[in-house]
């Protein structure tokens, strides 16, 4: 098993709690976003308070926290050139613990000395698993519960290992007795924090909140489910691949391939792309480092998107290709991707 997974935590010495993103890190530090400081907030463990620094998972946000960071910790802040932007990374001799969604669970569904919402998670899990077929051993739990600094109104939010597994979860989630979809408080909750991000109508983002499929309420309790890859979906390391910017593009598509759109960023490769950017006809894939779109575009559905362009060359093949990009700092406030039936543009 490989180090670090996409959703584990870290743990640096000055107790801040930090997201590991994605599979791909370089060889002395680990890319991950501040999540939770010491504070006056409502997440708490052995006495002491924390708070968010992430609430709407915004580029906004991201960015506050790499500021942050480079103004209190600015060894926190990594500049990665297969990027070419700067990014929060914690580096390997700052961590004092590590935290594994799997293992976490696995101690928790072993466990008869459970808190209430523990209870409900295990509760939960058991279900997932007896209706899916996916062993407890590819499942995980990330978030506060991972951290134990959770409070019974905290979400539950599992992980999924394996693109298979995570579909196969996903598609057995409502025959569980208890399962229902997001109430209508939780919907305009999600409307509402959406709109904050992107730049399109009210209306139009209600459209996307009846596409979200990996969002549920168990028993009164909100639950997500988050794919992550296995080690033998993990085709490449940090520094095969580098990314170049080409510009801001707006583009229509259909979405060809679906079925990795549960991870992180979530991927829909297109096809029929249309654009008015010469550098934006022949973009193959829609990539979405915003958990907003995980899972939540079909194969066949037509799409309107706005984003960063990028041409993405793997040195180790040589294989280059467009991707368009949501969930950039060069997007921020502008970038979106919504289903289109008529014509639709940005309020």
């Amino acid at each position: 098993m490989r180090m670090f997974r996409d959703k584990d935590y870290v743990e640096t010495q000055e107790e801040w709690f930090f997201c590991i993103v994605g599979e791909e890190h370089p060889h002395d530090r680990v890319i991950a976003y501040l999540k939770y400081l010491p504070g006056d907030g409502v997440w708490s463990r052995w006495g002491k308070s924390f708070k968010r620094t992430i609430c709407t998972y915004s580029m906004q946000e991201l960015l506050d926290t790499i500021n942050f960071l480079k103004k209190n910790k600015p060894e926190y802040v990594f500049y990665d050139e297969t990027i070419d932007a700067e990014m929060s990374c914690v580096p390997f001799n700052k961590i004092s613990k590590l935290y594994r969604c799997d293992e976490r669970l696995h101690d928790m569904m072993e466990s008869d000395n459970l808190d209430e919402l523990e209870s409900k998670t295990k509760e939960l899990v058991e279900l997932i698993t007896a209706v899916s077929g996916v062993e407890i051993k590819n499942m995980g739990i990330t978030g506060s519960i991972l951290l134990k600094m959770h409070h019974q109104r905290s979400d539950i939010d599992l992980v999924v290992y394996g693109k298979n597994n995570f579909w196969k979860v996903l598609h057995n989630l409502h025959s569980i007795d208890g399962v229902k979809p997001l109430d209508e408080f939780r919907l305009n909750d999600w409307i509402r924090r959406t709109s904050m991000k992107y730049p399109i109508p009210v209306s139009k983002i209600s459209r996307l909140a009846r596409l979200l499929r990996n969002k549920c309420i168990y028993k009164g309790t909100p639950f997500s489910i988050h794919g992550v890859r296995l080690d033998e979906e993990v085709t490449r390391s940090y520094g095969e691949v580098v990314y170049r910017r080409l510009g801001l593009a707006k583009i229509r598509a259909v979405i060809s391939d679906a079925s990795e759109s549960c991870f992180m960023p979530a991927i829909y490769k297109l096809s029929d792309v249309e654009a008015e950017q010469e550098y934006a006809k022949d973009v193959e894939i829609l990539a979405c480092f915003d958990g907003t779109f995980t899972a939540m575009f079909k194969e066949g559905t037509r799409i309107e998107a706005f984003g960063k362009v990028e041409c993405v060359t793997n040195l180790r093949s040589g294989r280059h290709f467009k991707w368009l990009l949501i969930g950039t700092f060069e997007g921020m406030n502008k970038e979106y991707a919504i289903p289109i039936e008529e014509t639709l543009s940005p309020r």
